[in-house]
């Protein structure tokens, strides 16, 4: 993990840190982190997530031996424009449910664009724009399957191409009504510099919304409180976060990751380096150092009281 710079002093306008990924090796972004690089390179993945949606992304990655055969592309020769693929992905790799929404397409073209797709994802922790090549050519080539514009809507959103992904997103929510890409499409508002919309579009949404979502949405709104200056309001909604009974662990280093920004924010530096081994402490949890990829996973979010958050996001 890389060492935390006490005191550090954050930009103004921080990513909400989306949780919600469907890819294999997704770089996620917790709240606060600089836009220059994030604070520690492990970052917590949802387990249970994708078991709330029908076309989780995929659910199980096979490993395959990248030096024994290349990528299984149904077609002999590249395309016009066409990014190669790297080796050692096929269609097997795919969730039962992505390769069931390829299947309007012809068998070659589905093969195809599952392919790009789980390039895009494969690549994403390593080389963002190939990855977003990878996305644009998947969704250009199925324009009304909704895993392959989610997957645009991702990689243009990890690419601060807020315009982009803002797009992405409200086609997704078209194509298929979810509510939880909701947090992504407010942080788009976030980042295209209209905070008032994020807040508008987030107390709309929200009553439909999952329990993780609505707590993706805390973070997202808090940040556009203090996109606006209004610290006060945003350290409250943080804070309130903080002591929801329940709240998994990788929620409430989120939580404190933020309150500290915003104390920074605030001017309120004393207040906010003594949270540093609070935050320190609750990261060495989150992120221990002899896992590879995953740390403490705990999104067991059934007894969270979510009439709290509610009165918050209203």
């Amino acid at each position: 993990m890389e060492e935390r710079k006490s005191g550090a002093k954050k930009p103004a306008r921080q990513s909400f840190g989306g949780q919600k990924r469907p890819g294999p090796k997704s770089a996620q972004h917790k709240f606060g982190a600089q836009k220059g690089g994030e604070r520690g390179s492990k970052k917590p993945f949802n387990k249970n997530f994708g078991k709330k949606r029908p076309r989780s992304f995929p659910q199980e990655k096979k490993e395959p031996d990248r030096l024994r055969y290349p990528s299984q592309n149904p077609y002999d020769e590249l395309r016009p424009k066409e990014p190669a693929l790297p080796k050692g992905l096929s269609w097997d790799m795919l969730s039962s449910s992505d390769k069931d929404a390829l299947r309007s397409l012809s068998r070659e073209h589905a093969e195809n664009v599952g392919l790009h797709i789980l390039a895009a994802y494969e690549l994403e922790g390593e080389d963002l724009p190939l990855a977003l090549e990878h996305a644009k050519w998947a969704a250009s080539n199925a324009s009304r399957i909704d895993i392959a514009r989610e997957c645009l809507a991702l990689m243009a959103y990890r690419s601060q191409d807020f315009k982009t992904a803002l797009k992405e997103f409200l086609t997704v929510r078209r194509l298929n009504g979810e509510s939880d890409w909701v947090p992504f499409i407010a942080d788009c508002y976030r980042g295209l510099g209209e905070p008032k919309k994020a807040i508008e579009t987030i107390r709309k949404e929200s009553q439909d919304a999952s329990a993780e979502s609505k707590l993706e949405m805390m973070l997202v709104m808090a940040g556009a409180f203090a996109d606006l200056k209004d610290t006060k309001r945003a350290l409250k909604i943080v804070r309130s976060m903080k002591a929801l009974p329940g709240l998994p662990l990788s929620y409430k280093l989120r939580a404190c990751e933020a309150e500290q920004t915003f104390l920074f924010m605030a001017g309120k530096k004393k207040e906010a380096d003594a949270m540093e081994k609070e935050i320190e402490d609750m990261e060495s949890k989150v992120f221990p150092e002899e896992e590879e990829e995953e740390g403490l996973v705990d999104f067991d979010l059934e007894n969270l009281d979510e009439r709290v958050i509610e009165d918050l996001l209203s």
